[in-house]
């Protein structure tokens, strides 16, 4: 389904580049580090790891954030998800063959 509309939704451009510059940070990195890097606002910042900790997207270490298990989970849902697809589609075509396409 494309979107009928092109505007892009400015919280979540946001709250992508807040999640982006903590995923590639190799140790936890804390709100000023993150507003100066994603050019955002210190208010702006804080008022999205607050709700992102809150969501479990991050989690707070001493005075700085990493990235949260939620995230994680949703991963490996996803994951799972295309496992079984390619397992069905494997049987599937085994069926469809009479060989063993593994």
């Amino acid at each position: 389904m494309t979107a009928k509309s092109c505007r892009k939704i400015e919280v979540l451009m946001a709250a992508d580049a807040i999640l982006n510059f903590i995923a590639e940070s190799k140790e936890p990195v804390n709100a000023a580090e993150i507003a100066k890097a994603t050019n955002l606002t210190n208010d702006s910042v804080f008022r999205q790891l607050g709700t992102m900790e809150e969501l479990r997207w991050v989690e707070k270490i001493g005075e700085g954030y990493v990235l949260g298990m939620r995230l994680a989970l949703v991963w490996a849902r996803r994951k799972s998800l295309a496992e079984g697809k390619i397992e069905n589609a494997t049987k599937e075509l085994n069926e469809l063959t009479g060989g063993d396409n593994q």
